[in-house]
């Protein structure tokens, strides 16, 4: 368990040198680039690189059209196959390429400007159709309906009861015609010609129901020979759409050397945003940064071999600052740094806690999916995917998390024997049967995790020199916490220790808030009252009974569904058969995800909750981009 020790690192180059340094610095992948500071140094503030607002444009493009090419991809992916790579020379071959690349993203630009002008043109034609489709019964065309000397004609809609109540009482007279020409829903569509001698009484009438007077566009077609003319641009915009459609998945050949050219810009762009946090001369730069200790002498023979002129110091960050955190374990503990990482990283100068924290974890998640044949899946199948799929090596922590979450799961599945629901063995625990050993079992091993946060916290004040902060602060509760327990058992001894313990407690809690001996008599009170929450931390490991005892019943559930079912000959067989996988698998996959969910709540609540001081800022070098390809070395 570890915090990789950083080093300051200050690097003197000549300008001309820059890009390859920079390059070599990428490459490494070791160095946190950093603001330099100038304060006693003669150099500039670098100014703004003329290059980054064109290579964000560039960017934002092909990442635009990379977009737009994947929905028409449709190449296999492998499941859960880690991105392609890439070498140096092919990188530099895509750039070579890349006038011929951006074509492509100008073409699909102008095929999306193109379906957006269809996208126009058809939603108008839609609204346009949508305004004469009532009108399509009409025996004139919509430029025939105007006014004349001795008549005034209107297009309108009204309510079909007013329609309706016109009609039966012949409301208009003898000199005014009122034709329906269509009805929908409420509405009907109607053609009004009348007398100019009749306007004012018609007019009111056709108010007082409700008229809405109907605007056509002018033409010499009747209505139903323009909706027609109207189907046709339609479909030929159709047609266009699908055609644009086409045009751009023909470029899907371009998807890969555009993904590969995204990255390289985006390293491009890294390496620029890092000469933004030089200091320049005339002829010189200054870099300020972070490198692990370990990575010095690498780093330092590297740029060497680019430079021999470079000049580099190496130095221990100043007191009072916070270098940034990079975690550093063996293989076998490695994969669960990410359960550290997703809560929060430790302080600088704190302590890792992941090498302690592995064994309680793959124990919790072992007891709680608590079933040696799950277990068995679990062990054989991460690694099989590993070796077969080779997944990206975020996803092959994961599943070695899974496998050691699986070894456990077999060792508890035999405690419990449980094989997939069955208890084909001699049982060392019954939860279902006799549940207190079990649950026992649990409560020990969560004060044994509690203790192991407590002696987290006693290792980290000696470390300090605090052995005074050690005595009153973990060693009290200890003594306070086992006393309580062994009084169950030797009275005599646990009585004693846990008196000696509260003792410590009440005297010492408060020595730090108060010199008033009455106000730190107090604060010691009111610390004691922690004890409850020592029980209730306790109590909270009986998820571990809850959680494999679930594990179990459904999978015995499960089994009794399939004998059930497997009793109807053949086909009971077979639907059997597939109700036994399909159902334990599903029983699997739900209780590892929340074996997995509740041991890292354990951790960060209770085990966390003793020791733990976060706030650790990431180590965060300067890499080639990753987004879609993996960018390596030649040699």
């Amino acid at each position: 368990m570890a915090i990789v020790e950083m080093k300051h690192m200050d690097m003197l180059a000549l300008g001309r040198d820059r890009h390859e340094l920079l390059e070599a610095i990428q490459k490494l992948g070791c160095v946190q680039v950093i603001q330099a500071d100038t304060e006693d140094v003669t150099f500039n503030k670098p100014s703004a690189i003329e290059e980054l607002p064109g290579l964000e444009e560039q960017l934002t493009r092909v990442g635009w059209a990379i977009s737009r090419l994947v929905k028409h991809d449709n190449t296999k992916k492998p499941f859960m196959a880690d991105k392609p790579s890439i070498d140096t020379a092919q990188s530099e071959a895509v750039l070579i390429q890349q006038n011929q690349l951006m074509e492509t993203v100008e073409t699909l630009e102008a095929l999306e400007r193109e379906a957006g002008d269809l996208r126009g043109q058809s939603a108008r034609i839609e609204a346009l159709s949508e305004q004469l489709r009532p009108w399509q019964n009409l025996q004139i065309p919509p430029s025939d309906v105007h006014t004349t000397r001795n008549t005034f004609a209107l297009l309108g809609s009204v309510q079909k009861a007013s329609w309706e109540s016109w009609q039966a009482e012949n409301a208009f007279g003898e000199l005014c015609t009122v034709e329906q020409i269509s009805t929908q829903r409420d509405l009907a569509y109607v053609y009004v010609l009348c007398h100019n001698s009749q306007r004012e009484r018609a007019m009111a009438i056709l108010k007082e129901g409700g008229f809405t007077t109907a605007s056509l566009p002018h033409g010499n077609l009747l209505v139903r020979e323009q909706l027609a003319e109207l189907a046709e641009q339609q479909q030929k915009i159709e047609q266009r759409q699908q055609g644009i459609i086409l045009d751009s998945a023909a470029l899907v050949v371009n998807l890969a050397p555009l993904k590969q050219l995204y990255d390289v810009l985006a390293s491009k762009r890294a390496r620029l945003y890092a000469v933004e946090r030089f200091a320049v001369s005339e002829h010189t730069f200054f870099l300020q940064g972070w490198v692990p200790e370990t990575m010095t002498k690498t780093a330092e023979e590297q740029l060497k071999l680019v430079s021999p002129s470079v000049a580099l110091s190496f130095y221990d960050p100043a007191e009072g600052e916070e270098p940034p955190v990079l975690l550093h374990n063996s293989a076998a503990v490695t994969p669960f740094e990410s359960v550290v990482s997703s809560f929060s990283l430790p302080a600088p100068f704190s302590v890792d806690p992941t090498a302690i924290m592995m064994p309680f974890f793959i124990n919790f998640m072992g007891m709680m999916v608590s079933d040696a044949g799950y277990g068995l899946m679990m062990a054989i199948v991460a690694p099989l995917l590993i070796k077969v799929l080779k997944p990206s090596k975020s996803t092959q922590r994961m599943l070695w998390l899974i496998m050691g979450g699986g070894l456990m799961t077999i060792f508890w599945g035999l405690m419990y024997n449980s094989w997939f629901g069955y208890a084909p063995l001699p049982t060392v625990f019954d939860p279902m049967n006799n549940a207190m050993p079990v649950m026992a079992t649990c409560i020990g091993l969560g004060a044994l995790h509690l203790f192991a946060g407590l002696g987290m916290a006693a290792y980290l004040n000696i470390r300090r020199g605090q052995v005074l902060d050690m005595l009153c602060d973990q060693v009290s509760w200890f003594m306070l916490i086992v006393g309580l327990g062994l009084m169950l058992v030797v009275p005599a001894v646990g009585q004693w220790m846990a008196i000696a313990g509260a003792a410590i407690v009440v005297l010492t809690a408060g020595r730090k808030k108060s010199k008033n001996p009455i106000k730190r008599l107090i604060s010691g009170l009111g610390a004691l009252y922690n004890v409850t929450g020592w029980v209730s931390d306790l109590l909270s490991y009986i998820r571990l009974f809850g959680m494999g005892l679930a594990t179990g019943v459904i999978g015995m559930v499960i089994n009794i569904l399939v004998s059930m079912i497997a009793g109807g000959g053949i086909i009971g067989m077979v639907l059997g058969a597939a109700v036994f996988v399909g159902g334990h698998l599903f029983n699997a996959g739900i209780n590892i995800f929340g074996a997995y969910v509740h041991s890292c709540r354990l951790q960060y609540i209770e085990f966390f909750g003793k020791f733990y001081e976060d706030g650790g800022i990431p180590f965060r070098p300067l890499v080639t981009s990753n987004s879609y390809v993996h960018i390596r070395d030649a040699q």
